[in-house]
């Protein structure tokens, strides 16, 4: 999102977004590596040089990118698989769990990078609720 924000400028170096974003420079590089393998952010070499975002804010969501960076949503990892639990064909809760990954999934889904270039660009609800 700061790639986003900053699209005009040219490239941005790690150390920029590590320090406005007060992220750990090594945690922010394994993101950025595994965005570049993606083809969501390229890293540009040379003095001049940093990270860009090497696709249109508006055709990536953030449940595309999330997922990228963490894998899928997950609520509770017990009832992720069958074989991460005895009851998992026996319990009544995990199709509710289910729903609420779908759910979840649905609302990042619905929010592209385009969405974050400004923070005017999300109406907030009095009870600050992001709206799509």
């Amino acid at each position: 999102m700061y790639l986003v924000d900053r699209r005009a400028r040219g490239p941005v170096t790690l150390h920029e977004i590590a320090e406005k974003l007060m992220i750990p420079r090594a945690f922010l590089s394994k993101i950025l590596q595994q965005l570049a393998k993606k083809g969501v952010v390229r890293s540009l070499k040379g003095p001049s040089g940093g990270f860009v975002l090497a696709v249109d804010p508006a055709e990536v969501t953030l449940l595309e990118v999330l997922t990228e960076i963490d894998g899928p949503t997950r609520v509770f990892e017990c009832f992720a698989t069958e074989s991460d639990c005895n009851l998992y064909g026996d319990c009544m809760i995990r199709d509710v769990f289910g729903e609420v990954e779908e759910q979840i999934g649905k609302v990042l889904a619905r929010y592209t990078l385009a969405n974050f270039r400004l923070r005017e660009s999300l109406p907030a609800t009095a009870s600050g609720e992001l709206r799509a």
